[in-house]
């Protein structure tokens, strides 16, 4: 009886995730309604480029739970406008926001690695500036984002890294720079002993927990057939982790929890609320 009580108590906040996505924005009440009944209090949703700005917005004002971060996404940086930093920086300073998704992805060859690194240095310069959290994706990549960490310097606000793919010597590293490490589904998958070793390498009140919603479905018995994501999964990844982690499931739960919280602060009362109730 006492654990079917601790797991309805249970509460986790997806702290990466992008609901503006075309494949699953048709059923947004649906997957709201859904992450809300598996314990999901809030979904930190992630626009990628100017063009889903407004969506991201749209979808922060219609639902409670949604917690939006603005961004241009090291992919899409073929989508700049001339004014991109204008645009980004007005909207985050007119809405309570968080920034992202950016970061480097290297394992383009051809990928313009030197306007990665500008348009990364922006979205920081914006978070240290205006105090807000970032959202930051790094694959292959990780010496020139420590070389541009050494120059800015450490975040004011906290950071995190998402869906982290990282060595487990990279975790001290990053945690001088006020970041926080997340992990996807990918740390369900049975040949992760990479991200494992990461996960173990965290301590407890670094660690957070998201789905990356529509993509890295969990490595699960019983997948769903359309191979899309979506917050209710969190606890199953949140399960698996724990027990990687060799971890109590509450303990790790509860803790995630409150590192989500401890960044999403300003963003998210109502979750401050329940947690202190």
């Amino acid at each position: 009886m006492a654990s079917e009580s601790s797991e309805k108590i249970m509460q986790y906040v997806d702290a990466h995730c992008h609901l503006h996505d075309r494949r699953i924005i048709g059923d947004i009440s649906g997957i709201v309604q859904r992450a809300e009944a598996a314990g999901v209090t809030h979904m930190v949703t992630c626009a990628t480029m100017e063009e889903n700005f407004y969506a991201t917005a749209t979808l922060a004002s219609q639902y409670p739970a949604i917690v939006p971060c603005y961004g241009i996404h090291p992919w899409f940086l073929d989508s700049l406008s001339p004014c991109w930093q204008q645009e980004l920086g007005d909207r985050v300073a007119a809405e309570v926001c968080g920034i992202g998704e950016t970061g480097l992805d290297f394992m383009d060859k051809n990928a313009d690695r030197d306007l990665q690194m500008e348009v990364l240095t922006g979205h920081l310069s914006l978070a240290r500036d205006l105090e807000r959290p970032i959202n930051i994706h790094i694959r292959k990549a990780w010496d020139a984002f420590i070389r541009l960490l050494k120059k800015t310097g450490p975040l004011k606000t906290p950071g995190l890294v998402h869906s982290f793919s990282g060595s487990a010597d990279m975790v001290k590293l990053l945690m001088r720079y006020n970041l926080y490490i997340s992990f996807s589904g990918s740390v369900t998958r049975p040949g992760a002993k990479k991200v494992v070793k990461a996960l173990k390498a965290v301590p407890g009140d670094r660690i957070l927990l998201e789905t990356d919603t529509p993509d890295i479905y969990p490595s699960v018995p019983d997948p769903d057939p359309h191979g899309l994501n979506e917050p209710k999964n969190l606890p199953v990844i949140a399960q698996i982790a724990s027990a990687r982690a060799g971890v109590p499931v509450p303990d790790f739960v509860r803790q995630a929890y409150a590192n989500a919280l401890e960044i999403f602060a300003p963003l998210i009362p109502p979750a401050i609320h329940a947690l202190r109730h």
